[in-house]
């Protein structure tokens, strides 16, 4: 994905410059960042495709929307958050002209990442409002699953 190399970029970025712990966060992000998304939405996508289950869908759209808030915040490229993007570029186009112009090619991939994923969740909620689903299928599902499952069916008897 453009997200995946955009972040080894910025990972070459980073070793250009001083910002050892700018360059270990990068390194950071993207040993945990790889499987959680696979965890987190392409799997919960999967399931709720499979299932049909609107709580799956809904997990899936909060899950993504985080992914698309980190594709933002890496297009941003804040210095020390660990992401190469804009306003790092144009600090490091300052110093060293080529790690400057590998700096706006992430923040560009960063960008497209970005515009990608909203583009794909909403062709995703066109899918998922088409097959009927809708909040109230979520709780409802939500409110079976937590009611038959036996531990938090004592912490609410506990509660009363």
């Amino acid at each position: 994905s453009s997200g995946i190399n955009a972040e080894y970029g910025g990972m070459i970025c980073k070793l250009g410059t001083s910002a050892g712990s700018a360059f270990g966060l990068s390194l950071l992000y993207a040993g945990l960042f790889i499987p959680l998304s696979f965890l987190t939405w392409y799997r919960m996508l999967y399931n709720a495709v499979r299932t049909d289950s609107s709580l799956r869908y809904m997990l899936f759209f909060f899950f993504y929307g985080f992914q698309i808030l980190v594709s933002l915040f890496g297009g941003l490229g804040i210095p020390g958050g660990g992401f190469a993007g804009w306003i790092t570029a144009f600090k490091t186009m300052e110093e060293n002209k080529a790690l400057g112009a590998l700096g706006i090619l992430v923040s560009m991939a960063w960008c497209a990442n970005c515009l990608i994923a909203v583009y794909l969740i909403m062709q995703i909620h066109k899918t998922y409002r088409s097959t009927g689903q809708s909040m109230e299928k979520a709780s409802g599902e939500f409110a079976a699953s937590a009611g038959s499952n036996r531990n938090v069916a004592q912490a609410v008897l506990r509660s009363l």
